[in-house]
């Protein structure tokens, strides 16, 4: 879930006046979210881009605006590099997110993972909606968002969110409807989208440990 707000804050403003013991304790509170946000979307490159994401942080520490959730900040870095990378993917042709989708950009499996059906159905259906709807998704399930904070990783308004996340929650049903093993499969995932969206989460995060460990 998100970290505390006012936690973060503090430590954002200590790291500015030239506490770097403050800036790694962000890094460390926020690394987890970076790494997520790439690794269903991308084959291979997910630690590439989470570290270009936190550079481009460093540069950018005061650029953070009164009120915005600093994960927020940082998600919306991620997914501005992951724009750039979208484009390097279709060699230069500039990519519509709102319409094409990681599975047919990246097609093939990703870094990510599922120990379950119902796992990697969600998986695979969140990977063949078109990119904006699927980060919509895993800053919903995966980072607990407000739509507010969602609103600032996308840059719209945030009155626009809920609407988007009824529409990406009927587009992924769709998809998994498609590539479902069996309806038994599409119904015990559907009917319980935060619980598998928390295990992936939580088995992220435990791998993610075991690997830089």
């Amino acid at each position: 879930m998100p970290g505390d707000w006012e936690l973060d804050a503090a430590l954002l403003e200590a790291w500015r006046k030239g506490d770097g013991q403050a800036g790694e304790r962000l890094f460390d509170r926020h690394a987890d979210a970076v790494a997520r946000f790439f690794e269903n979307k991308v084959r291979v490159g997910a630690e590439d881009l989470t570290q270009t994401t936190f550079e481009r942080l460093i540069k950018g520490r005061d650029r953070v605006r009164e009120g915005v959730a600093f994960r927020a900040f940082v998600l919306g870095i991620a997914r501005n590099v992951m724009r750039e990378h979208l484009r390097e993917l279709a060699r230069g042709r500039e990519v519509d997110p709102e319409v094409e989708a990681m599975a047919d950009l990246a097609p093939g499996p990703t870094t990510a993972v599922g120990r379950r059906e119902e796992e990697r159905l969600l998986l695979e259906g969140l990977r063949r909606l078109p990119v904006n709807f699927q980060i919509l998704l895993e800053l919903h399930y995966w980072e607990g968002l407000s739509g507010r904070d969602i609103g600032a990783v996308m840059d719209r308004p945030s009155s626009t969110i809920r609407g988007q996340l009824v529409q990406a929650r009927k587009l992924l049903r769709d998809a998994m409807e498609e590539i479902a093993a069996s309806t038994e499969l599409l119904d015990n995932t559907v009917s319980d989208l935060d619980g598998w969206a928390t295990e992936l989460r939580d088995q992220f995060q435990s791998d993610r440990a075991t690997d830089t460990g």
